[in-house]
């Protein structure tokens, strides 16, 4: 199928980012990834109802946050965000508070790809991970293009 000049597409994107860690809530009954995950479900099903499509996106920032996750090299994290169903997630700055080694065992963890368009591996000058990727949905290619946020426009990681 392809685009249709007169037809509506209906999309919902989901967006987190910033995690930091609080993949359980607390004691005040903030944050929580189950908790995410009931209402992106609720709100996945409302739109497929109403003949739309969910993207589930994450724009970073799942290290660096409470002790159970930096102890764990916030696996309890992306366990949680490959639950939800999350698609991809940029590259955050936090990402690189951990030797890069730390991030390659979290994308075999992850069932969705780290992306970002402006980092790149010092040794090889490659992207470090994926630019961008490509969506189908409703009929339609959608591509997401991830970007981390430096101080500098393009940062070289060494691997």
């Amino acid at each position: 199928m392809a685009y249709q000049a007169n037809k509506t597409y209906k999309f919902t994107v989901l967006h987190t980012n910033d995690i930091h860690g609080h993949f359980w809530n607390n004691n005040k009954g903030e944050y929580g990834l189950s908790a995410q995950k009931n209402v992106v479900d609720q709100i996945c099903n409302e739109v497929e109802k109403k003949g739309g499509s969910v993207i589930i996106l994450n724009a970073g920032d799942v290290n660096t946050g409470v002790p159970e996750s930096d102890m764990q090299n916030a696996r309890p994290d992306i366990e949680g965000l490959n639950e939800i169903g999350y698609e991809a997630m940029v590259l955050g700055n936090y990402e690189f508070d951990s030797p890069l080694q730390i991030l390659t065992m979290q994308e075999k963890w992850a069932k969705f790809p780290f992306i970002s368009a402006n980092v790149v591996n010092k040794q090889t000058e490659q992207p470090l991970v994926k630019p961008y990727i490509m969506l189908n949905k409703n009929g339609l290619k959608i591509a997401v293009v991830g970007k981390v946020v430096f101080e500098n426009p393009i940062q070289r990681a060494d691997m």
